[in-house]
């Protein structure tokens, strides 16, 4: 599987496994994610620590997920952003909108 998800501290916690988050799991990853914050916590960490690349539909399914999460009184916060990921990151300004932290346990600490 290219993700997983479990729950710590009542924040679901998405960890992205793939090497590269690209538009072969954008669709998986975007309806799990969306059915886990309406079945079970509205407040979620996505850990992207090893990934190498993300595409744009892939950050699209981030985006879906905020949104659905904030309309639910919750948030979804990054951890783990490589270099490269960071980079697109900041093109596509996404960092305005997204609380990225460095580890799981700050950003968990965060809600």
């Amino acid at each position: 599987m290219a993700f997983s998800f479990k729950t710590k501290d009542s924040v679901l916690v998405a960890t992205i496994e793939a090497k590269r988050a690209t538009v072969e799991i954008a669709a998986d990853f975007k309806q799990t994610l969306l059915k886990n914050i309406e079945e079970n916590s509205s407040n979620v960490v996505v850990n992207l620590s090893n990934c190498e690349f993300v595409d744009s539909s892939f950050l699209g399914a981030l985006v879906a997920g905020l949104k659905k999460a904030t309309m639910k009184n919750g948030d979804l916060k990054i951890v783990g952003l490589q270099p490269p990921v960071q980079a697109m990151f900041e093109l596509t300004r996404l960092y305005r909108i997204f609380d990225i932290f460095e580890n799981e346990e700050d950003a968990i600490k965060s809600f």
